[in-house]
Parts: structure tokens; C-alpha cells; sequence
């Protein structure tokens, strides 16, 4: 499993990282059938005053090639909405 996560237009946040790996093993809960390598890619992206942010997410494997996105108001809520589209 690869994980690359990207923050654009804000600081790198340790908090922020550790709380996307923790909601990515859900994920890689639900593939846990499908061969390596499996990529996540996380784009976290906050506003120029903070009040909008997108998460961007892609998923790659040999079966799957999955994107989701989500903006919103608050970091935190808009990831969780986007890894639970995923496993829904």
C-alpha cells in the first residue's frame, strides 16, 4: 500500500496526516482481497481564508481506479464524508 498525501495552500500538519491514515485503513480494510500495490492518493487543500476546504482522493489498484471529492467548511468532516463514499 502506497499513501501520498499533499497539502496545498496550507502547512504541513502532523495531526492532520496521522488522522488521514487512520480513516485510510478503513480502506484498506474493504481491500483487502485486492493484490499490490494498491495507491492513495490524498490532496487536502484549504482556501486563502481557511472558510473552504476540498479533499480530493484517488484510489489505484489493478480492479480499482476510484476518485472522490468533497469541499466544505471543515477539513476533518469533508475527509470522513469522502473515505466513507468509498467504502459505501
Amino acid at each position: 500500500m502506497n499513501i501520498r498525501i499533499a497539502f496545498r495552500g496550507m502547512e504541513h500538519s502532523n495531526a492532520i496526516e496521522t488522522y488521514a491514515n487512520n480513516e485510510l485503513e478503513k480502506l484498506t480494510k474493504f481491500l483487502h482481497k485486492e493484490p499490490e500495490p494498491i495507491y492513495f492518493d490524498l490532496v487536502l487543500e484549504a482556501g486563502r481564508e481557511h472558510l473552504h476546504h476540498k479533499v480530493e482522493l484517488r484510489v489505484n489498484s489493478k480492479h480499482f481506479h476510484f476518485i472522490t471529492h468533497r469541499e466544505g467548511k471543515d477539513l476533518y468532516k469533508e475527509l470522513d464524508h469522502v473515505i466513507k463514499s468509498m467504502v459505501s
